[in-house]
């Protein structure tokens, strides 16, 4: 049961953000938007993040986004994704390690196009987006 979340307690599929992995003492967390059935619920998506981060206690992570799926309709909840980035790059940028993007299409490429306007160098060396071939989570797992 999914404590951190109360909506995701309800419904698994509400949210799409959690730790899969802890490797020699850096945390790996995935999300996969196109599969949250809420994802238009900026508040929520937010608060689960902050949670789950918060859990970390400090912990280095890296995130795995798999963008497979990820449509017109999600460019749309900019507004979320914007949230999702003020967080972790005001919140929890110091225990970052990288963060993975897999399965870009080609929204995902246009909206990361936006957001290298949008931080610092330091933050985009971290970001490796991995677009040669299909990936799955448990390659990194």
């Amino acid at each position: 049961m999914n404590t951190v979340c109360q909506i995701c307690a309800a419904d698994p599929m509400a949210h799409s953000f959690k730790k899969v992995a802890e490797k020699r003492g850096t945390i790996v967390y995935y999300s996969k938007p196109s599969q949250a059935k809420r994802y238009d619920d900026t508040d929520g998506i937010l608060a689960h993040v902050d949670k789950t981060m918060a859990l970390n206690q400090g912990k280095k992570w890296v995130c795995i986004i798999d963008c497979d799926g990820f449509d017109a309709k999600f460019t749309l909840e900019i507004k979320t994704g914007m949230g999702i980035l003020d967080l972790l790059l005001n919140k929890y940028m110091d225990t970052m390690v990288e963060v993975k993007v897999i399965n870009p299409t080609i929204y995902v490429s246009g909206l990361m196009k936006v957001m290298t306007t949008m931080v610092s160098e330091e933050t985009l060396s971290k970001i490796t987006i991995l677009d040669d071939r299909p990936y799955s989570i448990l390659q990194f797992i």
